[in-house]
């Protein structure tokens, strides 16, 4: 049109469109948000299982293959690497809480 001016249905489209983009955007950075807690919350959960292994599972069988008992202060460690463990597992799920 020679005024510049558009036919009356086109104004509203390209605010529906601007406003599907920019509602599209938004579900793509909440997903993203999302896979990072997961791999935050994941990551956490796997050094959790490392304190066990490392704290408890590893000293056990070398208390067994040499001495065959564990010693108090070696039983107290592993409490320590136990509580370590599951402390890092619920920070895990607490993590887990900040999902949109």
């Amino acid at each position: 049109m020679a005024s510049g001016l558009q036919p009356e249905g086109e104004d509203e489209q390209d605010g529906d469109e601007a406003a599907e983009r920019e509602r599209a955007q938004l579900a793509r950075d909440i997903l993203v948000h999302n896979e990072q807690v997961k791999l935050t919350a994941n990551l956490m959960n796997i050094g959790a299982a490392g304190f066990a292994i490392t704290g408890i599972v590893a000293p056990l069988t070398a208390a067994m293959a040499t001495t065959g008992r564990v010693t108090a202060p070696a039983l107290a460690l592993m409490v320590v690497w136990f509580v370590l463990g599951v402390g890092l597992h619920f920070g895990a799920r607490l993590t887990l809480t900040t999902l949109r």
